[in-house]
């Protein structure tokens, strides 16, 4: 496995959004949720395959970690990252498809690979699980056994443990009238993921029934 140096591998890391977000609902003293109202809201977020968000994300593994700029788009079974470091350093964009994925970095340099988590687990040196990120940023469990999950009002995700990742859903905002997660922590041993989300564009159809 290619090891590159921390500055670059951090640079890389596009899972940790440290935004200080002024507005939004917290969701930590949830009570009791209706599991029935998250299966809604998750029929109606899982209708539309366009998405955008933009935010700051960090990382570290308990000793080395960098943060920087995110803008993540979705449409139809093309998902786009951009990354961009401090000071403008470390600019990145990853592109996934059906066909596999492509790397590129600011100097020009271009990978491409079959699998977006074996790309990063090259990079980085551990392993980030994009493909369930994607449903997490939604406020959402991703396809596979879960091992735990909460909820809160309105059928909103308040924790989840998911592939050995506990995540913590802190804040959700409201975005065109639907309820998406602007602040969101995800932990493994000592490895750690945040997301500070300051913007979403998703285009729901509210009229969707279960």
């Amino acid at each position: 496995m290619t090891q590159y140096p921390v500055k670059s591998r951090f640079c890389l890391i596009f899972l940790v959004l440290t935004l200080n977000a002024c507005t939004g609902v917290s969701v930590k003293d949830s009570g009791s949720a209706n599991k029935e109202t998250y299966k809604d809201r998750a029929t109606l977020l899982n209708a539309t395959g366009e998405w955008d968000l933009v935010g700051k994300i960090s990382l570290d593994d308990g000793e080395d970690g960098g943060s920087g700029r995110l803008q993540w788009s979705v449409e139809h079974g093309h998902s786009e990252l951009d990354f961009h470091g401090a000071m403008g350093r470390g600019a990145w964009r990853l592109k996934i498809g059906q066909d596999g994925v492509l790397l590129e970095m600011a100097d020009g340099t271009v990978q491409a690979a079959d699998d977006v988590n074996d790309l990063i687990q090259d990079h980085i040196g551990w392993p980030i699980p994009l493909d369930a990120l994607q449903w997490w940023v939604r406020g959402l469990m991703a396809p596979g056994d879960i091992e735990k999950e909460s909820y809160g009002p309105e059928g909103l995700l308040t924790d989840l443990r998911q592939f050995g990742w506990d995540v913590d859903f802190k804040r959700y905002a409201s975005f065109d009238g639907v309820e998406l997660p602007i602040r969101l922590n995800a932990t493994n041993s000592n490895y750690r993921v945040k997301l500070a989300i300051s913007s979403w564009r998703m285009d729901v159809n509210h009229d969707i029934k279960d």
